[in-house]
């Protein structure tokens, strides 16, 4: 009798392995409304919120895996990845930081998953990014401003202090400092 329960039991947890292993992803055909767009002009150093929506107009699901910009200054907001059900409308959120750009600014957006025309689809935008009428700040100022703000992007490059895994002496302090201090004060006491 346990024999035959657990028998029946593998043969459950064998039944839902191989099924779950015939899952694949079917090409959908989406629609996304407005993908080539031009913005009215921002002040340099905002932040600007870009948003695109697509339509899942198939009976499958829509998986966007991945997210591709043309510029490091355009992050994506969502978790990847991005799930539309079919026949719903999905967002594709992206935040713009307008701190390194001036004039005209003209980008992409590189949507991966599984589209039913090829693996990818191309959305873009424009805009002007003005200085401020008050002062042209230089990159130092915006630079400055930003860091003020917590992280620096020095932080984001070399990694925070405590996360580097070694540590560096005061330049004061150093073995060749000390040694130098020492053979003055040997000189200053024998010339005495």
């Amino acid at each position: 009798m346990i024999r035959l329960v657990r028998f029946t039991a593998f043969l459950l947890v064998a039944l839902v392995a191989l099924s779950a292993c015939k899952k694949q992803l079917h090409p959908v055909s989406v629609i996304v409304t407005d993908p080539v767009r031009h913005y009215y002009p921002v002040i340099q150093g905002e932040m600007m919120g870009v948003t695109y929506e697509v339509e899942n107009v198939s009976k499958h699901p829509l998986f966007i895996q991945e997210i591709q910009t043309s510029c490091g200054c355009l992050v994506p907001r969502d978790e990847l990845p991005i799930v539309v059900l079919p026949h719903k409308k999905g967002f594709v959120h992206l935040e713009f930081n307008t701190i390194k750009n001036t004039g005209y600014v003209h980008h992409y957006v590189y949507c991966y998953g599984n589209f039913a025309d090829s693996s990818c689809i191309e959305m873009q935008f424009d805009t002007n990014v003005v200085p401020s009428a008050d002062y042209n700040h230089d990159y130092e100022e915006l630079w400055h401003h930003q860091n003020e703000k917590g992280i620096t992007a020095r932080d984001y490059v070399d990694g925070l202090s405590s996360q580097k895994g070694y540590y560096t002496e005061d330049p004061g302090e150093s073995q060749q400092q000390k040694a130098k201090d020492e053979i003055q004060e040997a000189i200053d006491h024998h010339a005495l």
